[in-house]
């Protein structure tokens, strides 16, 4: 078993000269021997001041060098990072750090997330990060602390759902799962082994992919991670042209910013180091993929996981962004949706997803026995998505079990409708949900957001439904154009809140 810090350690005996971090918006780069002495000295400054195996610690800091010493620091010393999203509100941030009985939490965000934590009464130390290290310098060397005993089912990080119906759930990641994740990104993504890899990170390090698919996987592979403490899809492009990116992971919304970006940009911009475009985190519109398609250059790899078992199915070169195939080291079955495990469905019947619960995999939700008994059963991690088998034998993604609309009988998922509605002129987002209806149980409504300067009405969109290849009894029945749409910090859209927005 090799666990992260097992890796990066490898790679500065391998490649000690090589850059491992490069912040071009500070002039910073380290190379991989200068990272992993930076990490020791930081490991061995919270040893000293009193941290040890196995007591979690929350981190809640954007993206930066910083940032990155601090987890690896953690993670080296033997605890647990707790990695939270910096742009949840005080309250939350507390709450989550009180639930998770966390012995200290290292932050880079502001003195009222600090007092919150404090009132709160967790006992939680406040480590605020610029004391243990700033631009990446630490603040102090001592010698190396000894190296933990670490066992493969043993917590080694702690990540976060997206919580769209409540608090978002602790996802304990083990020791284990490092080395199949970046095993997928190496055999299955294509980034190389050796120096010509050259990452963007443009993924927010709180995020499962951005931590282990991007940071991890580029240092483990010798290569060098280029950090984006701010996105702005013009400054990210220039920045793939001035470092010679090879690689870059990034949500459908980033890669429409940047194709489009792109397109404005056309040959004054040289992108022709990029060898890979992958995508996560949410459903591809097949517009947008088309715009990426053409803007973009490089393979593009689609990918579907969960924070709770990442990379189960992925896709190169997509047609469509919710078709794709089992990764190597995933099993996958498509089970009746209410039912066991084993209550496999035909092929091309609907049912959920549900995925084996690999060496990958996360091994239950903190302090929350009964969340994670529903989600493991019997070794398989239920997904709670709906999909289904094509003939070409790739899963096809449907939509959330809990986002299913049920009207005049039918089952109707909202995905299909947002997929049609999506291409449609002057749209840029659109969510579909169900409103109670006293004839229908549930009436199709459409919620739109209008492109910049753009006008729609309901009329034309419905028009345009008409003409689409949507059968009449999907169609919307309602539209409501809207400013914008209700999101958590991760982006995702409040599909509770929306209903009760339109309701009122």
């Amino acid at each position: 078993m090799q666990t992260v810090n097992e890796m990066l350690r490898r790679a500065a005996t391998r490649a000690p000269d090589h850059c491992a971090l490069a912040v071009p918006a500070r002039g910073l780069r380290l190379t991989h021997a200068e990272l992993r002495a930076r990490v020791e000295a930081v490991a061995a400054r919270l040893h000293a001041d009193g941290l040890r195996p196995q007591q979690r610690v929350a981190v809640v800091a954007p993206n930066s060098a910083d940032v990155v010493i601090a987890i690896l620091a953690l993670h080296r010393l033997g605890a647990v990072p707790a990695l939270l999203n910096p742009r949840l509100k005080s309250a939350e941030l507390a709450e989550l750090i009180k639930r998770g009985e966390m012995t200290a939490a290292v932050i880079a965000v502001g003195r009222q997330v600090a007092d919150a934590i404090f009132q709160s009464g967790s006992g939680a130390r406040i480590i605020f990060l610029g004391d243990l290290v700033r631009d990446g310098e630490p603040y102090s060397y001592g010698p190396p602390i000894e190296d933990p005993q670490r066992e493969p089912a043993q917590p080694a990080f702690i990540f976060y759902t997206s919580g769209t119906t409540g608090l978002p759930k602790a996802a304990i990641i083990p020791q284990r799962a490092a080395e199949s994740r970046v095993l997928f990104m190496s055999t299955q993504v294509g980034l190389r082994h050796g120096r010509h890899n050259v990452v963007l990170g443009l993924m927010p390090l709180y995020h499962v992919v951005g931590f282990f698919a991007v940071l991890v996987a580029a240092l483990a592979l010798d290569g060098t991670y280029v950090v984006v403490e701010e996105f702005r899809p013009v400054d990210a492009l220039q920045l793939v042209q001035q470092e010679q990116v090879t690689s870059l992971f990034a949500t459908p919304t980033h890669l429409d910013a940047l194709a489009a970006a792109a397109a404005h940009a056309g040959s004054s911009l040289k992108l022709d180091s990029l060898r890979h475009v992958t995508f996560a985190g949410a459903t591809m519109p097949d517009a947008v993929l088309e715009t990426v398609h053409q803007h973009l250059p490089g393979e593009k790899v689609n990918i579907y996981g969960t924070t709770e078992a990442m990379n189960s199915l992925y896709m190169r070169q997509p047609k469509t962004g919710t078709e794709m195939a089992p990764g190597f080291f995933s099993e996958v079955r498509i089970v009746r949706i209410g039912g066991g495990v084993d209550e496999i469905v035909a092929n091309g019947e609907e049912g959920e997803l549900i995925v084996a619960a690999s060496d990958s995999a996360f091994v239950g939700y903190l302090n929350q026995p009964q969340a994670t008994a529903e989600k493991l059963q019997d070794g398989w991690y239920r997904t709670s998505d709906v999909a289904v088998w094509t003939p070409e034998g790739t899963v096809r993604i449907l939509g959330r079990v809990d986002d299913m609309i049920i009207s005049g009988g039918e089952n109707i998922h909202p995905s299909e409708i947002e997929r049609v509605l999506g291409t449609a002129p002057g749209v840029t987002e659109v969510v579909v949900i169900g409103l109670a209806d006293q004839r229908w149980g549930q009436s199709v409504t459409a919620c739109v957001v209008p492109r910049l300067g753009e006008t729609l009405s309901a009329d034309a969109l419905d028009t345009f439904c008409r003409s689409s290849e949507l059968a009449d009894f999907k169609r919307p029945k309602r539209y409501f154009i809207l400013d914008q749409l209700p999101k958590n910090a991760l982006n995702k859209v409040l599909r509770r809140q929306l209903v009760q927005q339109v309701s009122s």
